[in-house]
């Protein structure tokens, strides 16, 4: 049956010229999720406290920084197509049919009688608006940079719920990119000018916004018209900021929420020992990396960049910044795509060697403030590691912990040397979030201006149907990140998600890319026993 063609199997016949439906609305995410344990119940309010944010919160269906934003995000808007648990790509969207006469020419048909939360049914109309919004370069928006292929000008609606997409070139990463959580769709007009600014900010998804309060909370009610059968469960969601971790664990314990992000690992052991609370863990390749911006002195030199790599005692970073709770990095993202480089040679801490770049480079005794903010597991315990261990090659590294206000305010992507964090996503539709000139978070501004290579490689990479070729073109591009990038990718963090114990529907062994089954695939698989 076609939904379980793979996207690799469905470029190959695109690019053979075959016209292929790739989406089909018979497999349910009961199926995917290998059946529920328990029926659902419907009602109640369900609370959740958020790690970080401030008064720089806002909601938008295409957009997000911190989050308390990403909390936000799923309650209200969908993709054209998902992820599965096991980060398979899945056509159970809001697209009833993919197909692609070749790989640059896509047409996609949306289900019948979808609702807006403002009783607006989406059409083909909606789809191009969200689709032009999405890289409209005025707003930057995260959702659209995997997108860049995409020729906004020649859409073309074929029916009311129907559009054929023609992109610039060849791109094996468009379904990943329609995938991704920030690409939402909107309806139209929904905000054309600025992020966060729709009025009414309304989705196709399961919840819909009540009230807002940037830095506080917010509170979504049920949408009544959902489009999913049954689906969601609770009367009502209120997502509370909390960027204090102590206050977090305590309200959780104390039964204030009923579930929270980004659980302390030294109090893993509290919570589930505690009656009436579990802490939920998810393999992930989310990475909290540590930023050098490469354009920017000391980190402009390569070997300032080789040598602070060197320093890092992986091993003890994620025993002693995750006690235990993840897996050690190798300065390379991407760890769930199958092409991502396993054989280059796993990077050690080497003292002497680090030194010997530093002293090369002109910068014995470098002393360098390294930014950061609780906006997520990892970002300051693994920043304070760090600093403890630069001491042995004389290096005096000042972790300043700012709020996250001040962290992602007007500095944000311009720190010479930060922390940041990631979700889970394939190597090439990263690239495009965080590692290109033209993404809306290059926060280590590669790749250096005087070397266009990598650019190169990546358009190349893109244009690529072949699998083992492409494999082998994105292996040169992760090579060159591995010898001359800007990040310190030192380890992979297990998610780790409190929740008490009569929350039902979670699901051990999801792989990670949202907390806590992605906040429950929007609140909606979710329910209390």
């Amino acid at each position: 049956m076609t939904e379980h063609l793979t996207r690799d199997e469905l470029l190959r016949r695109a690019a053979a010229g075959g016209a292929l439906i790739a989406a089909s609305g018979a497999l349910s995410d009961a199926a995917l999720a290998g059946g529920r344990a328990a029926k659902p119940k419907k009602g109640g309010t369900f609370r959740i406290g958020v790690s970080g944010g401030s008064t720089k919160d806002f909601i938008d269906g295409q957009d997000i920084v911190t989050r308390p934003d990403q909390a936000r995000i799923v309650t209200g808007w969908e993709t054209l197509v998902n992820f599965s648990p096991q980060f398979k790509l899945v056509f159970t969207g809001l697209a009833e049919e993919i197909s692609a006469k070749s790989a640059d020419v896509w047409t996609i048909r949306v289900r019948p009688g979808i609702e807006f939360h403002n009783g607006k049914t989406l059409g083909a109309d909606d789809v191009i608006y969200s689709l032009q919004r999405l890289v409209n370069p005025k707003l930057g928006l995260f959702g659209g940079a995997a997108l860049k292929s995409l020729d906004p000008t020649r859409m073309k609606k074929v029916d009311k719920r129907t559009v054929r997409l023609f992109l610039k070139q060849k791109d094996v990463t468009i379904l990943d990119a329609l995938g991704q959580y920030i690409a939402g769709i909107v309806p139209v007009g929904y905000s054309p000018d600025a992020v966060g600014k729709a009025n009414p900010n309304v989705g196709t998804g399961p919840y819909k916004v009540q009230s807002f309060t940037p830095g506080q909370q917010s509170t979504h009610l049920r949408n009544p018209n959902y489009w999913r059968s049954g689906q969601p469960y609770f009367d009502k969601v209120v997502i509370i900021d909390f960027p204090d971790d102590t206050a977090r664990v305590n309200a959780l314990l104390g039964g204030q929420i009923d579930a929270m992000t980004d659980v302390p690992p030294a109090q893993v052991a509290v919570v589930n020992g505690h009656s009436g609370t579990k802490v939920l863990e998810s393999p992930s390749a989310a990475w909290t990396p540590i930023c050098m911006r490469v354009d920017a002195p000391p980190f402009d030199d390569v070997r300032v960049r080789q040598a602070m790599r060197l320093i890092a005692n992986r091993p003890q970073m994620v025993q002693q910044a995750l006690a235990g709770h993840g897996h050690i990095g190798n300065d390379l993202y991407g760890i769930f795509d199958e092409v991502f480089a396993k054989d280059l040679p796993q990077r050690h801490q080497d003292i002497a060697k680090a030194k010997s770049l530093l002293k090369a480079a002109g910068h014995e005794n470098l002393t360098v403030d390294l930014q950061s903010t609780n906006g997520a597991l990892g970002m300051n315990e693994g920043a304070q590691v760090f600093a403890q261990q630069a001491k042995a090659a004389g290096v005096t590294v000042n972790a300043k912990i700012l709020d996250s206000g001040a962290f992602y305010g007007d500095q944000y992507l311009k720190w010479p040397f930060s922390t940041d964090f990631w979700g889970s996503r394939n190597y090439l539709s990263q690239v495009a979030a965080g590692s290109l000139p033209t993404s809306p978070y290059n926060e280590t501004h590669w790749p250096d201006t005087k070397d266009n290579k990598f650019l190169s490689l990546y358009k190349q990479a893109l244009k690529t149907v072949d699998r083992k070729k492409r494999a082998a073109i994105e292996h040169e591009m992760q090579k060159m990140e591995y010898d001359k990038g800007g990040y310190i990718i030192w380890g992979f963090s297990t998610l780790l998600d409190g929740y008490a114990t009569k929350v039902k529907g979670l699901k051990q062994g999801d792989k990670g890319v949202l907390p806590l089954n992605a906040f429950g695939h929007g609140y909606r698989t979710i329910w209390f026993g």
